[in-house]
């Protein structure tokens, strides 16, 4: 698969990903031949990357963003990653899925996204990887408790999975915290970035764009608080919502897993609602009040 990129600064390259960077892909950004972060790519293009870079910094640890950081192991090059995390493949199963689904997790995870044990060296916030340009690491939880972003010479920000897709945010796994994530969404857009690259969009430029586009963003939480109410005008079981389907809608894949990962999403809206006052919950079932 030959690389798509955009160069978006001299010697700062966007390199998007398998499936122009959507899910279970991410897209990376090389700086001057001296680092790749993440890398989930695929890994036809990691290794076509590898020879020319110096290491490789994950924001997090997710397959999508990690899945070819082995493969800098086999070349012996430095991989760099968020301090106190596991990197093997069954660490990773038992921290995301309950139990019953860990082996569906971890081959979907080894044979779609090609997944295998890592080594990485630890960093953590605050930490500068690079000195020229000077790059910053800045931890942004919610979507995951080890999620990062990077901050390059304090006008460029890679943020990962804090994606701006249409989707929305994510934060399907136990660890995920909304009230995190949007707190992490906010002191995103007090940045004073000039160019903003997603984990799985095109990069966007310009301070206004980036502000607007992640105000939009924030704003999903809301509306899917608004969409949750709207469809407890008669009690639910927490079963009966993931059935409904109202974040994912459709599942044309590992559908044992997305519902898990939806029910874990609806699950947290409905404690903040709770918490709020606006539902309630008798008997396993959720209404609203």
């Amino acid at each position: 698969m030959p690389l798509e990129t955009l160069e978006i600064e001299p010697n700062i390259l966007f390199v998007r990903g398998t499936r122009r960077g959507r899910f279970p892909y991410s897209n990376s950004l090389v700086i001057r031949g001296k680092v790749i972060m993440d890398l989930g790519l695929g890994l036809d293009l990691v290794r076509e990357l590898v020879d020319g870079v110096e290491f490789a910094a994950l924001t997090h640890i997710h397959p999508d963003h990690c899945g070819g950081a082995w493969i800098f192991n086999e070349r012996g090059k430095r991989v760099l990653s968020p301090e106190g995390y596991e990197t093997r493949v069954d660490a990773l199963a038992r921290r995301f899925v309950d139990a019953s689904l860990r082996e569906d997790w971890k081959r979907f995870a080894m044979n779609v996204v090609g997944l295998r044990d890592f080594e990485v060296e630890p960093y953590s916030d605050g930490d500068t990887i690079l000195r020229n340009p000077e790059i910053t690491a800045m931890r942004l939880p919610g979507h995951t408790e080890d999620h990062h972003i990077f901050i390059i010479d304090g006008r460029i920000v890679f943020g990962s999975d804090i994606d701006l897709t249409s989707f929305g945010p994510w934060y399907g796994n136990p660890e995920s915290d909304i009230k995190k994530f949007m707190r992490s969404v906010e002191r995103a857009m007090e940045l004073d970035a000039e160019i903003f690259v997603s984990g799985h969009e095109d990069p966007v430029f310009g301070r206004d764009e980036i502000v607007e586009r992640l105000q939009t963003y924030l704003e999903i939480f809301e509306k899917r608080n608004e969409l949750l109410l709207g469809l407890l005008d008669k009690p639910k079981t927490l079963e009966e919502l993931v059935e409904i389907s109202p974040f994912y809608r459709k599942k044309p894949y590992i559908k044992n897993i997305l519902d898990f990962f939806e029910g874990q999403m609806i699950r947290k809206h409905l404690n903040l609602l709770i918490e709020r006052g606006k539902v309630a919950e008798f008997n396993g079932e959720f209404r609203r009040v």
